[in-house]
């Protein structure tokens, strides 16, 4: 296997860990989307899963963007970052909600 056939395997495997944490996000979003009755502990529980997936999103994106900027030409150096923004704003949501009943 040559070089370059490594390097495309091992981004092909990172894309692959990366896509699989943005569909929990995305899972994590439309979930709380199609449930009014949150309780306390399923809150928790999802905010601590959250807090855990972006942590390694955000480490996994790094070392991501590292690697390309080192292996890959000026061309190729793109990467899709999920906006966590609105999942955020639905989890805070959530917990106003929570702290106000």
């Amino acid at each position: 296997m040559s070089f370059d056939d490594k390097v495309n395997e091992f981004l092909e495997k990172v894309e692959h860990e990366k896509i699989m944490i943005e569909t929990q996000f995305a899972d994590i979003e439309s979930y709380i989307k199609d449930h009014d009755d949150i309780d306390y502990d399923k809150l928790v529980s999802i905010l601590s899963h959250f807090n855990t997936l972006n942590i390694q999103y955000e480490q996994l994106c790094h070392d991501l963007t590292i690697f390309i900027s080192i292996f890959k030409s000026k061309e190729e150096q793109q990467i899709r970052i999920y906006k966590t923004e609105e999942l955020v704003e639905l989890l805070e949501a959530e917990v106003n909600k929570i702290n106000n009943q």
